[in-house]
């Protein structure tokens, strides 16, 4: 496994490459965002990107101050969850690429771990997946810890 450096998510695409992994999966990462509401996007992808469209598994901090994830056709969440601007929080994909299906779960600093949503469909079909992109429309979002590892 590897763990990739503090990358800040901003007004322009932010992408860093890691293995290429094409089975099950888990990839880990602490996000803080600048403040609540922004508008930041965390994608797993096929190679670096640079529009909404092109990333398949998707948290997101939404503009209305929840945390949420890309379901096939758009952003869902199967538990109401609030972020606080400069707290952290630990996310956890669990990526199934043959199925193109992920599951997402957030833990806030001190907290317990929440389901995001469970085997969401990728927004974008992708295989493998070897890239995280990051994006924040409004507002900034410090992403650490990346740690893609065989599931």
């Amino acid at each position: 496994t590897i763990t990739l450096a503090c990358q800040t998510a901003n007004g322009s695409w932010n992408n860093t490459s890691f293995a290429s992994e094409a089975a099950t999966f888990t990839a880990t990462f602490t996000a803080t965002p600048s403040a609540s509401p922004i508008n930041s996007v965390v994608g797993l992808t096929d190679g670096p990107q640079s529009a909404y469209t092109s990333l398949a598994a998707i948290a997101r901090f939404n503009p209305s101050g929840f945390i949420d994830a890309y379901n096939g056709t758009g952003y869902s969440a199967a538990n109401s969850i609030p972020y606080i601007g400069g707290a952290s929080y630990a996310f956890e994909f669990v990526v199934n690429v043959p199925a193109q299906t992920y599951t997402v779960y957030v833990t806030p600093s001190g907290g317990a771990t929440i389901l995001v949503g469970q085997n969401y469909a990728f927004r974008t079909s992708a295989s493998p997946l070897n890239n995280l992109s990051l994006y924040a429309a409004a507002g900034t979002n410090n992403v650490c810890s990346f740690t893609p590892s065989n599931y």
